[in-house]
């Protein structure tokens, strides 16, 4: 039989130049949405931030902080947000700044940093699979199932949030552990990717307990083989947690008595569970069986979430249960990222069809994957299984969890999809062809996303205008007249709140963040209350001015929410005795107004 380019010869083997070729085609075809970069286009409200932080920090705001004093909430701007995603796009800003102006530095430097981790991703993908002992074509198939799937978005051009970088850390853990060298090396680069993507974003959380409990699985099942591994993964734990405690904003201090972000909570865990990793792996040859090894990692692991409640039970209480009704209904609510699954399907079944029937096909796959595995392949595929349950639940519970939980879904779909294509191959016929077809076209996350489109009423005309003018209330444009105007402070909605943040050097009084929940309470009763009030409470918070988008999403949900209020007023287009005009604009539709609060 004819060699095929698909049949896998180690690292550099044969088909490698397909991976290639499939990785740098969606690479090239992302890079033309760096013209509209360059326009100052920039959807996302968090990437919008993320870019102001960065402007802030090379303006000579001190590293370990990160809250935006120009966020006029009653909590002084609190933010939450790791410096560690800012290094990249300040020394890339920082550098190319003198060479092409600073607009220009940093449209390039959004566009480039999302491109960079797509690659990183991607290449780990692949890694991990080859040492899983998934063919070459299995691999292919899973790259081919990535570019449908919800793990996509976060490397878009533009994409600038900390998920892209989470991703790529824990893939880049996931990987060290499935080495096959079982060497320190391996363990101390997973506990630096385990330790660095917690310190960026706590809703690694789920993936760095599955990374450590997998290499716990290793040792109890391999026993003094991963001897070397655990110890080493145990003490680079205590000095990496350690040191993006006392490096990493807000540093040492009262302010990490926090659950929303790495804290010392999650540090006493960690350097707790290290102490004990390392004794189990420099003494855990005592331990002869697994059973004795499984009793002592269980030991173990329950010391270190003892640690863990010790220092701060708060952590274990509702994230949102401070969260007031008025917020819950204007605010929290309509945040896509955090709907439940009950919710999904109450709203969104399209949604539902896509995410969760990628998934349930997928881990059907995975356990068939598990299942005819060869023994010394069976347990880093059993690993993949753990890391894609806990995926999975944290999907059910919010839908941010659908980046993580596609990821790891890829592996069991790509083998899967790539077994039926080598029997294919092999046999030919058209029986295993159409076999193949169906299990490429069950198994592909944009089969899914086509299956739940069909399921979604037409749009109608007047509902594809609103949303074309919800997107134009953000268009850059909107914002060059406002900037060359003296200093004012600003209320807005939320959606309004980060673009004028970013693109003006005004203060506003309202961004999107749970830190800010007083903050958002305040600036939206002003919206969603009475009209007689909102004046009052425009001039009790200090705004000098407003800026509203006629027919922009969040409000236009205001005013059917709640049909007596303010935002349901302007909506209809009454403008107050007590707003002037602060601009010379007479359009309304998709352009943002700004008005003069008077005290008459």
């Amino acid at each position: 039989m004819a060699s095929s380019p698909f049949r896998q010869n180690g690292a550099f083997g044969d088909g490698k130049w397909i991976l290639w070729s499939l990785g740098l085609v969606p690479i090239a075809i992302l890079s033309f949405r760096i013209p509209e970069l360059m326009t100052g286009w920039l959807a996302g409200l968090d990437d919008m931030m993320r870019l102001q932080q960065v402007r802030d920090l090379l303006a000579g705001q001190s590293w370990f902080d990160v809250d935006q004093a120009r966020l006029l909430t009653p909590e002084g701007g609190n933010m939450h947000w790791s410096r560690l995603p800012d290094l990249f796009l300040a020394g890339f800003i920082l550098v190319m700044q003198p060479l092409i102006g600073q607009a220009a530095a940093e449209a390039l430097a959004i566009a480039v940093w999302p491109l960079m981790l797509f690659a990183a991703v991607i290449t780990l993908l692949c890694l991990i699979m080859q040492r899983l002992g998934i063919s070459r074509a299995g691999q292919v198939c899973a790259l081919f199932f990535f570019f449908g799937s919800a793990a996509l978005f976060n490397f878009w051009p533009g994409r600038i949030d900390h998920h892209g970088l989470v991703a790529v850390l824990i893939m880049a853990g996931l990987a060290a552990l499935l080495s096959r060298e079982f060497s320190a090396r391996s363990g101390i680069i997973a506990a630096l990717c385990v330790c660095a993507a917690l310190t960026i974003a706590i809703e690694a959380l789920p993936y760095v307990v599955g990374l450590i409990a997998l290499l716990g699985l290793f040792w109890v099942v391999r026993g003094h083989l991963e001897g070397v591994r655990l110890a080493s993964f145990g003490l680079a734990l205590i000095v990496s947690a350690s040191l993006f405690l006392a490096l990493d904003a807000p540093g040492l201090g009262d302010r990490r008595m926090v659950c929303d972000a790495y804290g010392t909570s999650h540090w006493a865990a960690l350097a707790s569970g290290g102490v004990l990793l390392t004794l189990l792996g420099v003494f855990g040859g005592w331990l002869a069986s697994w059973p004795k090894r499984l009793v002592a990692g269980a030991v173990a692991a329950a010391l270190t979430l003892g640690v863990f409640v010790a220092v701060n039970p708060a952590c274990f209480g509702d994230p949102y249960a401070a969260v007031p009704d008025s917020v819950r209904a204007s605010w929290l609510s309509a945040v896509a990222e955090a709907q439940t699954l009950p919710q999904l399907l109450e709203d969104d079944l399209p949604r539902v069809l896509w995410v969760f029937g990628f998934l349930a096909t997928a881990s059907l796959a995975s356990v068939w994957m598990i299942v005819q595995a060869k023994p010394q392949e069976r347990l880093g595929r059993i690993g993949v299984g753990l890391l894609l349950a806990l995926a999975i639940a944290a999907t059910v519970w919010q839908l941010r969890g659908q980046s993580f939980s596609h990821l790891f879904a890829l592996i069991g779909a790509g083998w899967f999809a790539g077994e039926r294509f080598e029997v294919w191959r092999s046999r030919q016929g058209v029986g295993p062809l159409l076999i193949f077809a169906a299990a490429a076209i069950l198994l592909s996350p944009l089969a899914w996303r086509s299956f739940g489109s069909a399921t979604q009423p037409p749009v109608s005309e007047a509902d594809a205008e609103r949303e074309s003018l919800s997107s134009e209330c953000v268009a850059p444009e909107n914002f060059v007249a406002m900037a060359d105007l003296p200093r004012m402070r600003i209320h807005t909605p939320i959606d309004l709140g980060i673009p004028i943040l970013l693109r003006t050097p005004h203060d506003v009084f309202v961004g999107p963040y749970h830190r800010n929940v007083k903050g958002i309470e305040r600036a939206n009763l002003v919206l969603i209350g009475a009209p007689d009030l909102a004046q009052q409470r425009l001039l009790d918070m200090g705004a000098t001015h407003l800026a509203y988008c006629y027919r922009l999403g969040e409000t236009n949900r205001y005013g059917n929410l709640w049909p007596e209020s303010f935002a349901a007023q302007m909506n209809r287009g009454e403008i107050p005795d007590w707003l002037e005009p602060a601009d010379e604009l007479t359009e309304t539709d998709g352009v943002v107004r700004l008005y003069r609060v008077t005290s008459e």
